[in-house]
Formats: structure tokens, C-alpha cells, sequence
């Protein structure tokens, strides 16, 4: 038994020969099948576009039921349905164009980075260089009787780096 071909389409199997192949991919029931699976992919405009030129299929609407389905030169929407779906795609648009509006403008990279680096720069300069990297309570910088260890330290005071004599 050689190799078999699976058409999802059809749900059939058949020998994987090229002959077979292409006689199956040419059937009327293939290509019926085909289109069926791809009508449910479509867009709601471009079935509004088809639909709404085609004339009404006279026995889809007397018995429900048409034997060329897929395949139907007449459109099986009624003008109701047809309407539906044409205020359905005009609400999407109102919806796409008012996110559109109440979106706000984002800055580029470049110019946000270009306007952080300037903030940052000047808050760099106005520190002088020192910056304190720490908080003390201000209950305690009233206090005269507190030792030097506990004493709330200046930036001024780092500016000294001449430590020569600890550890003396």
C-alpha cells in the first residue's frame, strides 16, 4: 500500500499520486467544499461587497435550503441581514476612529530620551556634587547633646577626604 493524500475539505483519503491529485483538487465537490470552509474566514465588508450585488436566491428563501450553497450565483442574505451587517462594520469604524481620537500623541524615542537627559542633567547640577543618600529624623536635629556618631552628617563634611589620622 503506497502513500495516502488526506483532504481536510472532503474528509477523504486517496492514493498520493499526481493524477489523483490534481483530478480530486478539480472536482466540483472539492472546490464546493473549499469555498464553504473559506466563507466563514471572510470579512464583514467583503461580504456586504458580494452579497449586496448579487439578486436574491428565490429558492433559499421559499424552502430554506439551496443545493448550490457555496456555489450560488444569487446571495442567500435577506435585505434585513444585509442591513445588519452594514451597521455592524459602520459601528467597528466609529469605535476604530474615536480610539483614534482619544488615543493620546507618544513622543518618539529620541525626543523622550532627549528630554529626560536634560532634566537629568540639570537636576546633576543643581546637587553640586554631593548627594545624600540617606534620612534621619527630624526629632533629633534639635538636639545639642547627642554624640558626633549620631549627629546628622552634612554633605560639606565628605569633602575632607584626609583621613590620615584614624585608626591612630
Amino acid at each position: 500500500m503506497g502513500r495516502r493524500y488526506y483532504c481536510d475539505y472532503c474528509d477523504k483519503t486517496f492514493i498520493d499520486d499526481v493524477d489523483a491529485r490534481k483530478k480530486h483538487l478539480s472536482s466540483s465537490h472539492h472546490i464546493k467544499l473549499r469555498k464553504l470552509h473559506y466563507e466563514t474566514c471572510r470579512d464583514l465588508r467583503s461580504i456586504l461587497n458580494e452579497e449586496s450585488v448579487k439578486l436574491d436566491c428565490r429558492r433559499f428563501m421559499r424552502t430554506g435550503s439551496c443545493q448550490f450553497t457555496g456555489n450560488c450565483k444569487y446571495t442567500h442574505y435577506t435585505q434585513e441581514e444585509l442591513w445588519n451587517i452594514k451597521q455592524q462594520i459602520e459601528y467597528e469604524e466609529y469605535e476604530k476612529r474615536r480610539a483614534q481620537m482619544q488615543t493620546p500623541e507618544l513622543p518618539s524615542l529620541e525626543s523622550w530620551l532627549e528630554n529626560y537627559n536634560k532634566s537629568h542633567n540639570n537636576k546633576q547640577e543643581e546637587n553640586d556634587g554631593a548627594e545624600c543618600f540617606w534620612s534621619y529624623p527630624d526629632v533629633l536635629e534639635s538636639r545639642t547633646d547627642l554624640p558626633p556618631s549620631v549627629r546628622k552628617f552634612q554633605p560639606e563634611h565628605f569633602f575632607d577626604d584626609n583621613f590620615e589620622e584614624w585608626g591612630v
